[in-house]
């Protein structure tokens, strides 16, 4: 495998035409909360996980 060499931390976000993919940020936090909690995006993933545990975490 060949050495990557030096590499900028944290890396720059990625930008494309229609999308900035950046690191999580405290702002984030209840929309994150508001998706682990919802049945709807996680029915195929276990099923939603208590929101008050969430808060917790």
């Amino acid at each position: 495998m060949t050495e990557l060499g030096p590499v900028a931390w944290p890396p720059e976000p990625i930008r494309t035409e229609r999308l900035v993919l950046r690191a999580s940020e405290a702002r984030d936090r209840a929309a994150f909360i508001e998706l682990l909690a919802s049945p709807e995006v996680h029915t195929y993933l276990g099923g939603p996980r208590p929101r008050d545990e969430l808060e917790r975490e």
